[in-house]
């Protein structure tokens, strides 16, 4: 299933480069999965560094292959890894500042940005407000599952100017809570960080100064090349239930017509996000930051993602709701796939304000 986009040898490379990295750390972490080891393990291999940085890829396109093809295999990765990227792009954006002056080389650092009402950037309700000590912090940050694997976290929040400023603090002085919600008359669990810390000056690594598009642009391209590694393995899984699997009568699923049209359209679904994906990556590359195809790209992967994977539930039956399977991980990385980096609906208000300023 490989997409029909004109990849060269370079970037045909970077994926099998990717391939066999993955199974160096699955040989190496075969009797002990260590998520946090694992990650680390990948950082010391350069991924989770910016083009210009890794011995992986030295493009965006070859690292848009390579968080793709990651995912694939292991999707908490991914998703600490796009996180690491992220970082640095603001650090070569808005700062004079290298990565090991703040990180060691494999630490890991997660980005708290979203928060309760998150709706853009400038919708930040974190305050920093300025005292003799250095900064004071207060507000709540809403944190993800795999940033909880973080050594130190990149908090964004608004001055009394209305700047947006970014502090770095350990994790030592960040405290995730448990809280319960009420989201159609059911109650859930959800983390989030109650934020009131001094942080020194030396901490307030950036001031952002713009819209923050090209962030966002790398940033959901990211997100869009995640979600396409989940949607292919769930649509593997697919075939294989499909193939493998016989009805009452001893018939394989896949004999059937309507579970051949709904692999078709599972497929179909990938590539055209996949086409969108790399499209985004490759104008990147061109110099060309453009958050509304990354934004489209975004949706249409994590979307992708998590059709394919309910289509392949359905096929699965019951076993696929138990949560300590494969498959389990991937129904919950999919779902999440559609809130991070923005939530899906908030991404498609953007792309219609784009749609009526003709950008």
């Amino acid at each position: 299933m490989n997409a029909q986009f004109d990849l060269g040898s370079k970037h045909l490379n970077c994926i099998k480069k990717t391939q066999e990295s993955i199974l160096e750390v699955e040989k190496e972490f075969s009797y002990e999965k260590n998520p946090k080891e694992i990650i680390k393990k990948y950082l010391s291999m350069t991924f989770g560094q910016i083009p210009a940085e890794s011995k992986i890829y030295d493009d965006y396109l070859g690292m848009t292959l390579s968080i793709e093809e990651l995912s694939k295999h292991d999707s908490l990765s991914a998703y600490v890894l796009l996180d690491q990227i992220v970082f640095r792009e603001i650090l070569k954006t808005y700062t004079n500042s290298k990565s090991e002056n703040i990180l060691s080389a494999i630490e890991t650092i997660g980005l708290l940005c979203m928060e309760p009402g998150y709706s853009g950037i400038n919708s930040l309700q974190t305050k920093a407000v300025k005292t003799n000590e250095g900064w004071q912090i207060h507000g709540i940050k809403m944190i993800s599952n795999e940033q909880i694997y973080s050594d130190k976290f990149l908090v964004f929040a608004k001055d009394e100017e209305n700047k947006i400023r970014l502090f770095v603090i350990p994790e030592e002085n960040i405290k995730v809570e448990e809280t319960e919600k009420m989201i159609s008359s059911s109650k859930i669990i959800v983390n989030q960080i109650n934020l009131s810390c001094t942080v020194s000056e030396k901490q307030n690594i950036a001031v952002i100064n713009d819209n923050f598009e090209k962030i966002h642009t790398v940033a959901r391209m990211l997100v869009a090349a995640a979600s396409l590694g989940i949607a292919h393995s769930s649509l593997v899984k697919g075939i294989e239930v499909a193939k493998g699997t016989k009805n009452s009568k001893g018939e394989t699923l896949s004999s059937s017509q309507s579970i051949q049209f709904t692999l078709a359209d599972m497929f179909s679904e990938v590539e055209a996000a996949r086409m969108l994906t790399y499209y985004c990556a490759d104008a990147i590359d061109k110099g060309k930051y453009n958050v509304k195809i990354a934004s489209m790209a975004k949706v249409k992967a994590s979307e992708a993602a998590n059709n394919v994977t309910n289509e392949t539930l359905h096929l699965i039956g019951n076993i696929g709701y138990i949560s300590n399977s494969d498959f389990g991980s991937l129904i919950q990385r999919s779902i999440d796939s559609r809130v991070k980096g923005g939530t899906n609906r908030a991404q498609r208000t953007q792309i219609y304000e784009y749609m009526l300023a003709k950008k």
